[in-house]
């Protein structure tokens, strides 16, 4: 067994335990959402700009992203033990990634209006695995949602970069799959343009030479030290799911192609793990309260996905 393999295997068994060290925080974050359900506007307030006025529901920030940290968290923990999706918490946590990533491509498209320039490095690069979690649930309208923050950010590098290029990939996928099909890599040298390229080959082989390409790398960058700058990777949650290979294999048996049996060390037979049908999502009672208060202040989908 090498070391990064080994290094990896050690943090996975230490993963089960993660859910419960972050409870805390989701717990006192629920406290937060139920601020905003009763007063309109988050417990820091709400900044002014001259320019273009901020809304209330602008300054939603971590009162989504830690709900969406525990829920993958969990469902992580879950898939670790099982060996199998935890669909209900992938359900609960794109529904929280939705609304989520709906304010931070809002916030975006303003940025240049009220301040003059583009929002450089502003979205975390974790962002990306709600579109991956999206295609691997069958969530079509979730998905092409949360490309439209990736469509009109990714080149104009509104991401903030880490070393990593699975999250080009998942992007760039998605795009060469089912977007514009318009994108292109901004890093130089970028490590997944064959499989771009080759995303749809009937060769077996080479698809799974592609697939232990994804999983080794995620093994690496997974083991490695917060130095070395793969920081999507360097925190509890995102590290023990092969989300990009398994986007790759759901893609491929959308649109009818034959997948190899994929196995892993790390991750364990991949294939296994894909779906058939679309995962309903589920109702949260806490969200669903928020989401009318959104509506009070006129937040409107629809518009702001425009």
């Amino acid at each position: 067994m090498n070391k990064n393999l080994e290094k990896f295997l050690r943090k996975r068994n230490q993963a089960i335990n993660n859910p419960r060290k972050y409870k805390d925080i989701y717990l006192n974050n629920i406290e937060e959402l139920y601020f905003f359900i009763q007063y309109g506007h988050t417990q820091r307030g709400t900044l002014k700009n001259e320019i273009l006025p901020i809304s209330d529901w602008e300054m939603l920030d971590s009162e989504l992203s830690i709900p969406c940290n525990y829920y993958e968290m969990d469902a992580q923990a879950s898939f670790v033990e099982k060996r199998k999706l935890d669909l209900d918490k992938l359900a609960f946590f794109l529904q929280y990634g939705y609304y989520g990533n709906i304010i931070t491509y809002s916030r975006k498209k303003r940025f240049l209006l009220r301040f003059s320039r583009e929002p450089v490095g502003l979205v975390s690069p974790t962002s990306v695995f709600h579109l991956s979690v999206s295609v691997i649930l069958y969530n079509n309208d979730y998905a092409s949602h949360f490309y439209k923050l990736f469509q009109a950010g990714y080149m104009k590098n509104w991401i903030n970069r880490s070393k990593s290029h699975i999250g080009d990939f998942i992007i760039l996928l998605f795009d060469k799959v089912k977007g514009g099909n318009t994108l292109k890599p901004i890093v130089d040298d970028f490590a997944y343009q064959a499989i771009l390229d080759n995303w749809d080959s009937t060769d077996l082989t080479k698809v799974t030479a592609y697939l232990n390409q994804l999983c080794d790398d995620q093994v690496a960058q997974v083991a490695s030290p917060p130095s070395k700058m793969f920081f999507e990777f360097d925190n509890m949650n995102w590290q023990f799911t092969p989300y990009a290979a398994l986007m790759l294999l759901t893609l491929r048996a959308q649109h009818g192609l034959e997948n190899p049996d994929f196995e892993h060390p790390g991750f364990g037979n991949v294939t296994s793990l894909l779906l058939t049908q679309p995962v309903a999502p589920q109702k949260d009672e806490v969200l669903e309260q928020l989401v009318a208060k959104l509506h009070e202040q006129g937040f409107d989908e629809k518009m702001l996905l425009a």
